[in-house]
């Protein structure tokens, strides 16, 4: 294991981290779960044990694969790229008209009891952005590091995903009266009204797509 190595998976990690929706969640439950901290904690848990499971499942389905299909993870990073590429283009495309903004709302059913399999379903209908995840998979992979140590890695990794979302749960059950009216207003702007066209955003995009591209095509192929 190379310190350059694990340094990029610890970027990776973090940029998994910066999961909107998770996020948004924990502050939706903070706000309008009748017992917050039982709730959050158990949604949590739920969020950090089945993202674990699926990043663990497709390291040893990836592996599986790459021992009978050789140059397997190779066309794996590609792919990996080129859809990345598709999708920044695809957003930055939407940045550049109004747009109505989706809420965020605790399900009725959602309870303390009910928060550990709502985390489960969260992380699942997340799985479509977990680029980051699966390119941290591939690294490990094509490195040739050993099943135990790979997974020591992974169980960090997961660890950094939940990070951010971990602390706003508990700095906001820590200062509930102090938070709750900032909360309230971020969840608000971010999720209800509509978003105006953004070029500067859609223009980063569209430079993410061009840089995705350039490493396709100098790095990957």
């Amino acid at each position: 294991m190379t310190g350059g190595l694990l340094w990029g998976l610890t970027g990776l990690a973090l940029l998994d981290s910066v999961n909107a929706a998770t996020i948004w969640l924990v502050i939706v439950i903070l706000l309008g779960a009748k017992r917050p901290a039982p709730t959050g904690w158990a949604f949590m848990l739920g969020v950090s044990v089945s993202f674990l499971a699926f990043t663990l499942m497709f390291y040893f389905g990836l592996t599986f694969a790459d021992s009978v299909l050789e140059g397997f993870t190779l066309w794996l990073r590609r792919l990996l790229f080129a859809g990345l590429a598709v999708a920044l283009v695809v957003l930055g495309a939407r940045r550049l008209k109004p747009r109505e903004r989706k809420g965020y709302t605790l399900p009725p059913w959602v309870n303390a009891w009910s928060a550990l399999p709502f985390g489960v379903l969260a992380t699942v209908g997340d799985l479509p952005n977990a680029f980051p995840m699966v390119l941290a998979v591939e690294r490990l992979i094509d490195a040739d590091i050993a099943a135990p140590a790979a997974v020591a890695v992974l169980v960090g990794y997961t660890l950094v995903y939940a990070l951010p979302s971990v602390l706003i749960l508990a700095a906001g059950l820590a200062f509930n009266e102090e938070l709750r009216e900032q909360l309230q207003s971020m969840l608000s702007g971010r999720t209800s009204g509509t978003a105006e066209p953004s070029p500067k955003t859609a223009a980063a995009c569209f430079a993410g797509a061009a840089a995705s591209l350039a490493v396709l095509f100098l790095w990957v192929g």
